[in-house]
C-alpha cells in the first residue's frame, strides 16, 4: 500500500522523506524556487501516494508547554487559549495550536503545541498550488509515535542546537525538556523514567544499517530511533493545521456512510420482522377469537356431560343400596311382638344393616331375624329390666 510523503519544515528548508525508509530524503533550501517539482520529483522516487504529503514542523520552530487544570474547567479550548496568550512569545501573530488533555486524578494533564504561522503558511500555499493535498501538519515528534510503544512508558532523543528529551507514556506526550548537551544514558533515563529510550543520531555521510531492537532486557544503551521511522506513525494528536486547509477525510465519509446504511438496514430489518410477529400475532388473535364461541360451546357440553356422569353414578351407586321398603315390610313382619326397634343403621360400603333396640327374648328375636337375612347379634344390654340388643343383618 502506498504512504503519503513526510516533509519537514525547519528553518533552513523542507526535507522530504520516504514513508518507511528513512535512507531516502532529500533536502530543499529555503530560497529554492519550484519546490512543487522537487516534491513531485520525490514522490516518484519513493514510489508514495501521488498528491498527499503529510508535513511535520521541526521542534526549533514550535512552541510547546506542559501543565495542569483543574476538573471542574468548564471549556478546556478555552481555558487553554487563555494559557496560549499569555506564555507563547509570537507577540501579535496568532499562532496554529493544539493540544491533548490527559485525566490524571484531581487534574488535567494538559500538554501544548503551538507554531507561527507566517512561516509555515508560505510553504502550505505553495505546496496547494503545486497540487498537493495537506493531510495534516504535526510537530516532528509526532514521526515516531507508532504502534510499537502503544502500551509502554518510553523516551525519545532528537538532535539539534538543544537536544530534546521526550517523555512518553505511550502514544501520550507527557514531556518536552531541552538540553544544552547530549545527555548520557543514565541521565536520560532518570529524566525520561525508563531505560526503553530512542535517539536519533545524525551521521556524516551514508548511515549505517538500522540495528534491530535487542530481546534482552533491561535495557543498557540507546535503542535507534530509526526502527521507529519504519513503522507508520499514528498521527492521533497535535495536528497544527487549521480547519480551512483540511481535506475531506473520504475514508471516514465512506465509513460513515456504510454505517448509516447498516443501521438502516438494521433497523429496516428489525421493523419487518416486528411488522411480521404483529401480522402473525394479529392472525393468532383473529383465530383464537374464532374458536372461542366453539370453546365455550365445548366446556358446556363437557359440563353437561359431567352432569350426566355424576347422576349415572348418583343412579349406580343407589343400584347397590337394599331396598328400604321392602327390607322394613320383612322386618315387621319378622319382629317379636315384645321387639322394638330404637335405631336403623345402613353401612353401603358393607351392605350391612345395623338394628338397636330392646325385646324381653333374644333367642326368639335372633332366630326371627334369620327370615330378613343373615342375622348376627353383636352385643346385649340390660338395662331397667330389658334386654337392649345389637344386631347387624345382611340382606
Amino acid at each position: 500500500m502506498k504512504e503519503p510523503v513526510e516533509i519537514i519544515i525547519s528553518k533552513q528548508g523542507i526535507t522530504l522523506c520516504h514513508p518507511t525508509d528513512c535512507a531516502k530524503s532529500a533536502f530543499i533550501a529555503r530560497d529554492e524556487k519550484g519546490i512543487g517539482g522537487s516534491i513531485g520529483e520525490f514522490i516518484k522516487f519513493a514510489n508514495a501516494t501521488t498528491n498527499t504529503i503529510t508535513l511535520f514542523v521541526a521542534e526549533e520552530l514550535l512552541f510547546f508547554k506542559a501543565f495542569e487544570l483543574p476538573l471542574d474547567t468548564s471549556d478546556l479550548k478555552e481555558a487553554v487559549s487563555y494559557q496560549l496568550e499569555l506564555t507563547t512569545p509570537f507577540n501579535d501573530e496568532t499562532p496554529w495550536y493544539n493540544f491533548e488533555a490527559v485525566r490524571a486524578p484531581g487534574r488535567y494533564q494538559i500538554t501544548l503545541y503551538a507554531v507561527q504561522s507566517a512561516y509555515i503558511d508560505v510553504y502550505i500555499q505553495e505546496m496547494i498550488e503545486a497540487g498537493f493535498q495537506v493531510s495534516g501538519l504535526y510537530p516532528e515528534s509526532q514521526r515516531f509515535v507508532c504502534r510499537l510503544n502503544r502500551k509502554n512508558q518510553w523516551g525519545l532523543l532528537l538532535p539539534g542546537r538543544f537536544v530534546k528529551a521526550y517523555v512518553f507514556n505511550g502514544t501520550n506526550l507527557e514531556d518536552r525538556l531541552l538540553c544544552s548537551a547530549e545527555p548520557s544514558f543514565q541521565e536520560a533515563v532518570e529524566v525520561c523514567r525508563t531505560d526503553k529510550i530512542y535517539r536519533l543520531r545524525q551521521w556524516e555521510g551514508e548511515a549505517p544499517p538500522v540495528e534491530p531492537e535487542p530481546e534482552a532486557k533491561p535495557y543498557f544503551d540507546y535503542l535507534d530511533a530509526r526502527l521507529l521511522l519504519e513503522q507508520r506513525p499514528l498521527l492521533k494528536s497535535y495536528n497544527l493545521l487549521p480547519p480551512s486547509y483540511r481535506q475531506p477525510d473520504y475514508l471516514k465519509i465512506v465509513i460513515g456512510v456504510l454505517l448509516v446504511l447498516n443501521i438502516a438496514t438494521f433497523l429496516a430489518f428489525g421493523m419487518v420482522k416486528t411488522y411480521k410477529l404483529w401480522q402473525y400475532n394479529k392472525n393468532i388473535n383473529q383465530a383464537i377469537e374464532n374458536i372461542m364461541p366453539k370453546v365455550h360451546e365445548l366446556r358446556n357440553v363437557e359440563a353437561r356431560e359431567e352432569k350426566i356422569q355424576k347422576t349415572i353414578r348418583e343412579i349406580e351407586s343407589n343400584g347397590k343400596n337394599i331396598d328400604l321398603i321392602d327390607f322394613l315390610t320383612k322386618l315387621t313382619r319378622a319382629m317379636p311382638p315384645t321387639s322394638y326397634i330404637d335405631q336403623l343403621r345402613f353401612n353401603p360400603r358393607t351392605g350391612i344393616v345395623e338394628i338397636m333396640g330392646y325385646t324381653e327374648d333374644v333367642s326368639a328375636l335372633t332366630e326371627k331375624l334369620q327370615q330378613v337375612g343373615a342375622a348376627s347379634l353383636k352385643s346385649t344390654n340390660r338395662r331397667r329390666g330389658k334386654t337392649y340388643f345389637n344386631v347387624e343383618i345382611t340382606p
